[in-house]
């Protein structure tokens, strides 16, 4: 299998949308991540947009920014189509969202995800990220979030 990895152009814009309803995502958060890839990658200073193929399909996405203020990295959304879970692609992708965060210089890069997603929590501890904190209704009133952080070597 040949992955590569690419900055988000309109023309990925679909293949987001797919890969987020066949995951499961409400609309709500669907719409969203529509509105931030477009608005992000037109901010390369502050935002890294990027795409995953496999034979020029998009399989998967990441979007970071970099918050100069503390010269942390966020991951704002990543997600990978299930038929291509556990073959490495949100793998790649985080690696290069980490790239991203050190061309700025930031000193770490971090992520939050539901606190019911037991999936993405042992991935990010997979990938070398540590249990940050809890964030109370941080999603919705009855969805907790959880903050898992990885700091680079200086």
């Amino acid at each position: 299998m040949n992955v590569t990895i690419q900055s988000y152009s309109h023309k990925h814009h679909a293949a987001i949308r797919e890969i987020l309803k066949r995951i499961g995502w409400a609309e709500q958060y669907v719409r969203a991540a529509e509105k931030n890839a477009v608005a992000f990658s037109q901010q390369p200073e502050i935002y890294g947009v990027y795409v995953s193929l496999v034979d020029a399909a998009v399989v998967g996405f990441v979007y970071v920014q970099f918050h100069e203020w503390n010269s942390l990295a966020q991951i704002q959304g990543l997600a990978v189509d299930p038929r291509y879970h556990r073959q490495g692609i949100a793998s790649t992708l985080m690696v290069r969202a980490e790239e991203y965060a050190r061309e700025k210089c930031a000193r770490g890069i971090y992520v939050d995800t539901p606190t019911l997603n037991q999936g993405g929590r042992s991935f990010y501890e997979a990938v070398g990220y540590r249990f940050g904190y809890e964030m109370p209704r941080y999603y919705e009133d009855e969805l907790d979030g959880v903050t898992y952080q990885k700091f680079f070597e200086r």
